[in-house]
């Protein structure tokens, strides 16, 4: 019995070491996170702010709280354990559920006890690097390199530099979440769309994980490529319509939206509403309709973490064909929009090509 004693003693101390441990390790700890609301733009139209919080091997947090346009500080208690790098994301809404403000901050509660979230315009700032997919120029137009350049953008793979691959890459490029803006470019062939529909989950995942994509998805074009043949829908279920209006005006959804301030109420640009979007989640923010039917020609929409920017404009015709085709203007403006810089102010270069986006037979 003497021995077995021995044995079990310091068995047991052993145990509540490890049990000590354990506890100390898993004690709960209460993070105070304070989200500061902006001034001007739509912040008048803030009706509510969520705070979600996860991590691994975390069950989740997520709590929405009202606001009143007088509100200046919105403040959330989260128990979370210290052996995790958790992030915070918030999302400012309207009454509608659409989507005005964002912020999203990674933190180790054991060094970060209080965290203060300034929130942005949706989507601003979601990326620092570029990069660009394409097999053909769309429209034959160097807009997209000769705005870029215009802006102060470079080739490289640092921040404000941007890289060019093709559909070929889809399936071996490195996408990194919360650094990488992705944009998929205007009027592509039948090959690059349907390469495009076989890695179509890669690209999901990415945006879940907190990436952005800027999805151009103007198509059937002079390169004659169809997102619907291919079978393509984008995260979160929204797809192209069916049907084409060609309408050559665009009109400002609300003038408040911080992406679209200062532009002219209607917008030109020959086809200007070449493709419009259905099955838009509850929190898409709309930039742009057509003015025919009112449907949306430029949205913006949360997944998961991350986010979509979807125009259905030939931005890259309008930009470089005519000064006074003003929906190009949009081109600069979302690139800079997403990557948190200013810019969007560069003239115009007047071209003498006047046929039309949809075919160069037309």
């Amino acid at each position: 019995m003497k021995k077995l004693l021995s044995i079990f003693i310091p068995l047991l101390i052993v145990g509540l070491i490890a049990m000590s441990s354990c506890t100390k390790k898993d004690e709960i700890k209460t993070a105070t996170v304070s989200i500061n609301l902006p001034d001007g733009g739509a912040r008048a139209l803030i009706a509510s702010v969520t705070l979600r919080v996860t991590a691994p091997n975390y069950g989740g947090f997520e709590q929405t709280r009202s606001v009143t346009p007088t509100t200046v500080v919105v403040t959330f208690e989260v128990q979370l354990t210290g052996d995790n790098t958790y992030t915070f994301f918030v999302t400012a809404r309207d009454s509608g559920g659409t989507i005005l403000y964002w912020g999203r901050v990674e933190a180790d509660v054991n060094t970060a006890r209080s965290l203060e979230i300034n929130i942005e315009p949706a989507a601003q700032g979601a990326a620092n690097h570029i990069k660009i997919f394409r097999d053909y120029l769309p429209w034959e137009s160097t807009a997209m390199d000769s705005m870029l350049a215009s802006q102060g953008y470079t080739v490289g793979t640092g921040e404000n530099q941007y890289e060019i691959f093709g559909s070929s890459d889809f399936d071996t490029v490195t996408l990194r979440a919360g650094t990488d803006l992705v944009i998929i470019v205007n009027d592509q062939d039948q090959n690059f769309y349907n390469r495009y529909a076989q890695n179509m989950q890669k690209f999901n995942n990415f945006v879940q994980r907190g990436g952005v994509i800027f999805w151009e998805a103007c198509d059937r074009g002079w390169n004659n490529g169809s997102i619907l043949d291919a079978g393509v829908t984008l995260p979160g279920g929204v797809t192209v319509d069916s049907t084409y209006i060609y309408d050559n005006y665009n009109l400002i959804y609300n003038s408040n939206y911080e992406l679209v301030q200062g532009l002219p109420d209607t917008l030109y640009g020959t086809y200007a509403s070449h493709e419009t979007f259905t099955n838009l989640p509850e929190n898409s923010q709309i930039f742009t309709l057509n003015m025919e039917e009112r449907k949306p020609t430029l949205i913006l929409y949360n997944y998961g973490l991350g986010w979509l920017m979807v125009t259905g404009q030939p931005l890259e015709y309008t930009y470089d064909r005519l000064p006074e085709q003003t929906t190009g203007l949009l081109l600069s403006r979302v690139v800079n929009f997403i990557l948190g810089n200013q810019g969007g102010n560069e003239t115009f270069t007047s071209h003498t090509s006047h046929s039309s986006p949809r075919t160069s037979a037309e």
